[in-house]
């Protein structure tokens, strides 16, 4: 379509070259001698060309305009397909820790750094995939300490995984992805652990549940002499949310089966610890001498189940939750004389007004309280914070938070733990140990 600029000069021409040649008629035809029919002919002809070359510069300007309106959509249907998004949080820790009760506490302050940055991709009308990067390498941490001497942090893949809606019901995620199965508040699992292997995930109605198969340590003949099996994580979920008018109760209980985790090597006289295995470390987990080396006593196939109810207390959100573990394959240890199986967990907390940061001047404060016993839980599982990130510790955790504006909250949290509960101590005096974190925290969205 011509512009209006250019349709303007074509009609002025178009119609001038008519005008003229139609007032040229009675004048030729006057003068034939002074004039030749060729020279309007030549007339008519140059006017036919100047209006063909108009014409034809239209026609490219006019597909230039929709060359480039293409290219526009489509940018924009691609852009339309990435979801960018990421978060930076500033920590400030205060921690002391009893390592004997008949000696002064240990005091560490440090401040720390987690940066996460990721992006969300539409592959297809059921497919997504995620890619996130953030800092630190640890498996249940995110988090850099400053005063290294100015020294780079390192920055890892932190999920990597496509999520394919298989039916209206049900999702089918791969790779390493963020816990597919529903967790409370409590202290269980860390919140920064991305399990790595395949996961289907269903809600039908008030129904839901999910099952998972996860890879925990892949072993061959030339790793470590004297590895076993691969080690494997099986677990499966069943709930119900079931809302009552303003209330919501959401219960369900859970499987988590590892296989291979018995007798890993964690250290001894002459001994490789696994260190690709979680850093080869028990995080309060018990343990065994076998063929001098310390491994670890039991394998862990985990009973959980949980309830959680949502209401308004007035015009406040409240929150409840209880939550239990139980480990079927915890062996038996002496305790004063006894022999025992250290394999409960219980934790139940409440949380008033939860924060929204989305919404400026929104707050919420909470309290958790949980008791776990040494083989309760896989201890790499453990929250990294509470009890020194070890089993074998109970207490309390204080949280409240408040965002002073739009996708900025600030946040504190106090842990009020004691260690090693259970009374299985090699000397005397490092039983019941206090400990005590307290953690100030700045958190930005984008």
């Amino acid at each position: 379509m011509l512009t209006p600029k250019r349709e303007t000069i074509v009609k002025k021409i178009v119609i001038s070259g008519a005008v003229a040649a139609l007032l040229s008629v009675p004048a030729m035809a006057q003068n034939a001698g002074n004039a030749s029919i060729d020279e309007l002919r030549q007339t008519v002809e140059r006017l036919e060309g100047e209006v063909e070359y108009l014409k034809e510069t239209a026609m490219a300007d006019r597909k230039d305009t929709a060359q480039k309106a293409v290219t526009l959509e489509t940018l924009a249907t691609t852009a339309g397909k990435y979801t960018w998004s990421g978060d930076f949080r500033y920590r400030s820790e205060h921690i002391t820790t009893a390592t004997n009760s008949a000696t002064p506490e240990e005091t560490r302050n440090r401040d720390r750094i987690r940066a996460r940055f990721g992006v969300t991709v539409k592959v297809n009308d059921t497919i997504t995939g995620r890619l996130q990067f953030a800092t630190s390498n640890d498996s249940r941490s995110t988090n850099q300490t400053l005063g290294d001497g100015w020294t780079r942090k390192p920055v890892n893949i932190d999920l990597a995984y496509v999520d394919w809606k298989a039916h209206s019901t049900t999702n089918v995620i791969l790779g390493k992805m963020a816990m597919p199965w529903l967790k409370t508040t409590s202290y269980y699992f860390d919140g920064d652990l991305s399990p790595e292997g395949a996961a289907a995930k269903f809600v039908k109605g008030n129904l839901f549940g999910s099952i998972a198969y996860m890879w925990l340590n892949e072993r061959h003949s030339g790793a470590v002499t004297g590895l076993r099996a691969d080690s494997k994580l099986k677990a499966a979920q069943f709930g119900i949310r079931q809302p009552f008018g303003t209330t919501t109760l959401t219960a369900a209980v859970g499987y988590f089966d590892l296989d291979s985790v018995k007798d890993e090597i964690v250290t001894g006289t002459g001994c490789t610890a696994n260190t690709t295995f979680f850093g080869g470390a028990t995080n309060g987990n018990s343990t065994r001498t076998l063929n001098g080396c310390t491994v670890l006593l039991s394998d862990f196939n985990v009973i959980n189940a949980l309830a959680q109810v949502d209401f308004m207390a007035g015009k406040f959100p409240m929150s409840v939750f209880v939550d239990y573990m139980k480990n079927g394959e915890a062996e038996p240890i002496t305790v004063a004389g006894n022999q025992v199986k250290l394999d409960t967990a219980i934790a139940a907390g409440v949380t008033f007004n939860r924060v929204n940061a989305g919404l400026a001047k929104t707050w919420e404060a909470g309290l958790i309280y949980q008791v776990g016993e040494k083989d309760a839980i896989f201890g790499e599982f453990h929250d990294s914070d509470f009890g020194d990130g070890r089993t074998d510790s109970d207490g309390i955790a204080l949280k409240g938070s408040y965002v002073p504006a739009v996708n900025w909250t600030v946040a504190a949290t106090y842990f009020i733990n004691k260690l090693n509960n259970d009374g299985v101590a090699s000397t005397a005096n490092t039983y019941d140990l206090d400990y005590k974190r307290l953690q100030l925290d700045l958190n930005y969205r984008f």
